[in-house]
């Protein structure tokens, strides 16, 4: 059975009422397994259609409706989730839960107390970030907003030596890697941020709004000025503006000020993939192709 008809289920046996609004997922259980019956408008399950649930719940799910309740699951592992229920998906947690991505520069190692780790190129670390908080020995961090440029950032084309000796550097976030876990790491660890972000306002407003920032990851002005007369995505700028405009005629920040100012200048959005190294024609991959 799927989450949400489990979830209704528990409600119609826990419940004191009969009737219940018809939905989707029960009318479909209804005509499915022969349980409870439409009304007018409404669904009925009588104490003997309770009863069949309950059994139905307990032998397809492993799920003992007389002790579980909606929301048993919520902020559970998967593992702690089988104690209620045969689905270890019945819990609101993600697979990673408390984690965050991190790896060091290239050169460079990853430092946990004494312990230093030394990682392939391309290659990250999956931990939780208040174990890290405990025990990172970096005493900077470089926060890269999308995941392309922190997987490949040792091809990074400009010199990121601002960002510290050797910073401790993580992905800002996505579905996978969420991103209020990555801002607790941060607040946790309370060291100087660097942000390589989006050269946009939204990516201006990311940076900004990032624990402990410092300072913007950026490459040369001519290299930077030269990529925004380059790419013209005038229409990415334009649809961030209503939201992000008045945040950022108000910044203090040096960074923030002078680079909102440029982006003003060329109007224009410019992702910070631009700056990874690219292959240089589709002529010479087939050259050296296998």
């Amino acid at each position: 059975m799927e989450k949400n008809l489990i979830n209704s289920l528990l409600r119609i046996y826990h419940s004191d009422k009969q009737r219940h609004p018809a939905s989707g997922v029960l009318t479909r259980f209804i005509e499915d397994f022969n349980i409870g019956q439409r009304i007018g408008i409404s669904l009925v399950f009588s104490n003997t259609d309770r009863e069949s649930i309950r059994k139905l719940l307990l032998t397809n799910e492993g799920i003992d409706a007389e002790t579980t309740q909606v929301g048993q699951w919520n902020g559970l592992s998967r593992t702690e989730s089988l104690e209620y229920s045969d689905n270890e998906k019945m819990t609101s947690s993600s697979v990673r839960q408390g984690r965050v991505a991190v790896k060091a520069l290239p050169g460079n190692f990853l430092c946990f107390d004494e312990q230093k780790i030394s990682l392939p190129i391309g290659a990250n670390l999956d931990l939780n970030w208040q174990w890290l908080v405990a025990h990172c020995g970096h005493t900077s961090v470089l926060l890269i907003e999308n995941w392309e440029a922190f997987d490949t950032i040792h091809q990074i084309t400009f010199d990121l030596s601002r960002a510290g000796e050797n910073p401790l550097v993580v992905f800002r976030g996505s579905p996978v890697y969420r991103q209020d876990y990555v801002m607790a790491l941060l607040q946790g660890l309370a060291l100087p941020v660097f942000a390589l972000v989006d050269y946009d306002p939204s990516g201006l407003i990311l940076a900004q709004s990032t624990p402990h920032f410092i300072g913007l990851m950026v490459p040369p002005a001519h290299e930077l000025v030269s990529a925004l007369k380059t790419i013209k995505n005038y229409s990415r700028y334009r649809s961030q503006l209503i939201q992000a405009q008045a945040v950022l005629n108000n910044s203090t920040h040096p960074d923030i000020v002078a680079h909102w100012t440029l982006l003003q200048e060329y109007g224009t959005a410019l992702p910070q993939e631009y700056f990874l190294l690219k292959r240089t024609s589709k002529h010479n991959d087939k050259e050296h192709s296998f």
